[in-house]
């Protein structure tokens, strides 16, 4: 088997694993604690990420003033809009352009 068979048969799982959660719960009401538990699932998978963005494999810091000052943004947008997702823009937005200005 090829790379790029393996690649394809991988997407191809991997789509029929999430899509079949969404066929088999399509019907399933959620009772409301868990609908508001997983309205954290957001917010605390994109602090993961962060963190591991902002550390090192020996758990020291190696951000800098850009990721500071994008970090900051980011929050400030996302608790001034409400909206995780276009924090995550402007963050990516404001990131990239302060990179293409100090390099």
């Amino acid at each position: 088997m090829s790379l790029f068979w393996g690649i394809v048969l991988a997407g191809l799982g991997a789509y029929t694993m999430r899509a079949s959660f969404v066929v088999l719960l399509s019907g399933v009401t959620f009772p409301d604690r868990v609908i508001r538990i997983l309205d954290h699932v957001g917010p605390a998978v994109m602090a993961a990420l962060v963190v591991t963005t902002l550390t090192g494999p020996g758990g020291q810091l190696e951000a800098g003033p850009v990721e500071f000052l994008t970090l900051g943004i980011m929050a400030g947008v996302t608790l001034w809009r409400k909206d995780l997702l276009i924090g995550l823009l402007v963050a990516l937005a404001v990131f990239f352009a302060l990179n293409a200005v100090v390099a």
